[in-house]
């Protein structure tokens, strides 16, 4: 299995050319490209040049022979502030379905809508995810892209602990995606392991669930009380297990990480010998899926 991460901290840290670079030489086969900056009005993928500036990216990496397998549309918006919501938010996560496509990507990791309190409201925050994925179809079908459709979390606004979200539950999950390609076949799932633990559901057991629904993830260890986004091992995720799920229902993606946060201790100097631990503890464990 091919093995991928997240161009988040490398590419910020030392420019995406370096980071891209680095990447390669460390022994990734693929990037998440991390379009996180897409939040702030200076990112050059908010700039007029954006295709050129993709097509840009797409070259040194194909130079590199490292692909970008998926990506990552930026989430941090006001989105309870309708003007942002209409007139930036959205705009600026279709630009990044856009991009992915421009960029080599199969698929973009898209947040669902959950700024608002989930408790008491599923039914009205699954009807208001369908109809926000849905407005992402005609850009899919332009591009041939799929829209992987993540599983969130959410803090109890009065008692502060980490609770139920929009996919949260990998039955949920799976509901959503399949109604979404009962629309049209753009959709795919991302499971994100991090994730599904804080919320009481082990990894093996969400991806049984998912099955072929499956087509991206994000891989991560934490303690099970916070989200951590560090290596296999630095927390208590059953890897043995989880690599065991995904050989068993025949995932056919990368095994991508989105444990950046590991690498935010050590200086640049360090990063990259940093950057080839993580990718040797990522080829260990993607070995034993196969």
């Amino acid at each position: 299995m091919k093995i991928a991460t997240q161009t988040s901290y490398l590419c910020a840290t030392l420019g995406m050319e370096q980071g891209i670079r680095l990447l390669r030489d460390v022994g990734y086969d693929g990037m998440d490209l991390s379009l996180f900056a897409m939040t702030k009005d200076d990112s050059p993928f908010n700039a007029d040049n954006y295709r050129e500036y993709a097509a840009e990216l797409k070259t040194i990496a194909d130079d590199c022979g490292i692909a970008f397998t998926q990506a990552h549309a930026p989430f941090s918006f006001r989105w309870e502030d309708e003007e942002v919501y209409r007139n930036i938010a959205c705009p600026r996560v279709e630009r990044a379905v856009e991009i992915a496509a421009l960029v080599g990507a199969k698929s973009i990791i898209v947040h669902p809508i959950h700024h608002q309190l989930y408790a008491g409201h599923e039914e009205e925050m699954h009807a208001l995810n369908i109809a926000y994925y849905s407005t992402l179809i005609p850009l899919c079908e332009t591009y041939g892209i799929k829209v992987a459709v993540e599983n969130m979390w959410q803090r109890d606004p009065i008692r502060k602990y980490i609770t139920h979200d929009v996919c949260s539950r990998s039955t949920l999950h799976a509901a959503m995606v399949d109604e979404l390609n009962a629309i049209s076949p753009c959709f795919t799932a991302c499971l994100d392991v991090g994730h599904s633990v804080l919320i009481g559901e082990e990894p093996a057991d969400a991806i049984r669930t998912l099955g072929h629904r499956l087509g991206a993830l994000h891989l991560h260890d934490n303690n099970y009380i916070a989200d951590q986004h560090t290596i296999p091992g630095l927390g208590r995720i059953d890897w043995t297990a989880l690599t065991a799920a995904l050989k068993e229902v025949g995932y056919a993606g990368e095994f991508t990480y989105e444990a950046d946060a590991f690498l935010k201790g050590f200086t640049p100097d360090l990063l990259p010998l940093a950057a080839k631990f993580m990718a040797d503890v990522a080829r260990h464990w993607a070995a034993k899926c196969e």
